[in-house]
């Protein structure tokens, strides 16, 4: 990623739960990878981290299904809703720590990926992008 983001560092940060800035939640709060700016190279730290992503293994953990006509919405399986929570509470985290009007995260399962965009009336997600034969994902990197 480096040739297509230099400013931004991808930190491994699933074993390192966030200890600082949220101590006080009742779950830990690791994403697999905290994105950086500031050119942090370990753990994880909502204070600072500018991009989240989540990796799932399985489509049966997306949070998101499309439908007939081609639009999100949110899934009704049980690991569905599983990973929106987590998702859903890495972003109030970083919100929390920084003050900002709007963040971004990365669902990413299998060969596809969700750009989401959250702020305090909800989110907007993006359709799948398959980033193997699109150019989307490292677009918003790139620009980011």
């Amino acid at each position: 990623m480096n040739t297509f983001a230099p400013d931004l560092s991808f930190v491994d940060s699933h074993l390192y739960p966030d200890t600082n800035n949220c101590k006080k939640f009742p779950f830990q709060v690791k994403p697999d990878v905290c994105v950086y700016s500031d050119g942090t190279s370990a753990g994880c730290n909502m204070a600072t981290a500018e991009v989240v992503v989540e990796f799932k293994w399985s489509r049966t953990h997306d949070a998101f299904r499309e439908r007939d006509d081609g639009t999100s919405f949110i899934s009704q399986t049980e690991k569905g809703i599983d990973t929106l929570g987590q998702i859903t509470s890495y972003t109030a985290a970083q919100l929390t720590a920084q003050y900002r009007t709007h963040a971004f995260s990365v669902l990413i399962i299998q060969d596809q990926a969700r750009i989401i965009r959250w702020d305090s009336e909800g989110a907007v997600v993006t359709s799948p992008i398959h980033y193997n034969t699109e150019p989307h994902l490292v677009d918003f990197f790139y620009r980011y």
